[in-house]
C-alpha cells in the first residue's frame, strides 16, 4: 500500500470516527436531550482529537517511508485526486444546496451551520473513500 493510500485510509477512519461522535452530539443537543454548553465541550475535544489523531499517525506512516512521503504526486495520483475530488464537490454542493433548505425547516443558524459541516464531512468522505477506491482499482 501506498503512501498516499496509507494516508487517505487514515483520514477516512479518523473523519468518520471522530466526526460520527461529534454528529450524534449534534443530534442529541438537537433533540433537547443535552444542553448546548455540555455539547461543546465535548465537540471542542472532538476537534482537538481529531487533529491530533491526523497529526500523529501521518507522522508515523511518514518516519515508516520518508522517501515516498517526500515524492512528489506522480501523475496516477494526482489523476486519483482529480476524479475524487470531482464527485466530493457534486456531493458538497448539493449538502450545502440542503443545508439552506434546511434552515427554512428549524429556523435555527447554529443547526444550518452544523447541517452545512455535515455536508462538508461528508463530501471529505466521499473524497477520501473515492481515492481508496481508485487505489484499489488501479486507476
Amino acid at each position: 500500500m501506498s503512501f498516499r493510500e496509507k494516508s487517505a485510509w487514515i483520514s477516512f477512519v479518523t473523519i468518520l470516527l471522530v466526526f460520527g461522535a461529534y454528529f450524534w452530539n449534534v443530534r442529541q443537543v438537537l433533540a433537547g436531550q443535552v444542553e448546548y454548553g455540555a455539547a461543546f465541550k465535548v465537540e471542542v475535544g472532538l476537534l482537538v482529537a481529531f487533529f491530533l489523531i491526523e497529526i500523529v499517525l501521518h507522522i508515523a506512516i511518514a518516519v515508516q517511508a520518508p522517501n515516498e512521503a517526500r515524492a512528489p504526486r506522480d501523475e496516477r495520483e494526482q489523476l486519483i485526486e482529480m476524479r475524487a475530488t470531482r464527485v466530493a464537490f457534486q456531493v458538497l454542493v448539493v449538502g450545502a444546496l440542503a443545508a439552506m433548505g434546511m434552515m427554512h425547516l428549524t429556523r435555527s443558524v447554529w443547526a444550518m451551520g452544523q447541517h452545512v459541516l455535515l455536508a462538508v464531512v461528508v463530501a471529505e468522505l466521499v473524497r477520501f473513500g473515492g481515492q481508496i477506491l481508485y487505489y484499489r482499482r488501479g486507476v
